[in-house]
């Protein structure tokens, strides 16, 4: 027998190469819900530590506010003033502060804006209501602006209530 030479043939090369490139076009959507997914996540946090400061002020008494700064992607949850960080509840040897930047969770997030009145933070007196961090309350709703990948979130609190929505 002369040897037949072993390998593929054209058509299963084609074969091959057609089945890779149909996975991949059905693949795609699934990556760009990805960042959905990690922007919609990283807005519900945000929302979230709003909502602790304001329970904390209500149930201790004692003003609470959340700080955030746009130019180094991060905010910091703090009692009763910006300059004291508030303890993080899931790890008490810690601040509560949550950075957007780096190889967390929340990569590839943006802290676009903040604004509560003239300030970039927010803080609730005793009753839950907002007010800006010179001690104003709020005239207008306060906004967060977070983004990815060209998609953006917005959680903004209401004046007078402080109620916290995720748009």
């Amino acid at each position: 027998m002369i040897g037949r030479e072993t390998g593929f043939t054209m058509v299963e090369l084609a074969l091959v190469l057609a089945i890779v490139g149909i996975l991949a076009w059905v693949a795609w959507p699934r990556f760009e819900s990805f960042y959905e997914i990690r922007l919609d996540t990283a807005a519900r946090r945000v929302a979230a530590d709003l909502r602790y400061a304001q329970n904390r002020s209500i149930g201790t008494r004692r003003v609470h506010g959340v700080l955030f700064e746009p130019s180094t992607g991060r905010y910091t949850v703090f009692a009763p003033t910006p300059a004291t960080p508030a303890t993080d509840p899931a790890d008490p040897g810690k601040p509560l502060r949550v950075a957007f930047t780096g190889s967390g969770e929340f990569r590839g997030v943006t802290l676009a804006s903040a604004s509560f009145g003239t300030t970039p933070g927010i803080q609730f007196d005793y009753f839950g209501v907002p007010l800006d961090t010179t001690g104003a309350e709020l005239a207008a709703p306060g906004r967060v602006v977070l983004s990815c990948q060209g998609q953006s979130d917005t959680i903004e609190v209401s004046p007078n209530t402080g109620k916290v929505t995720v748009r």
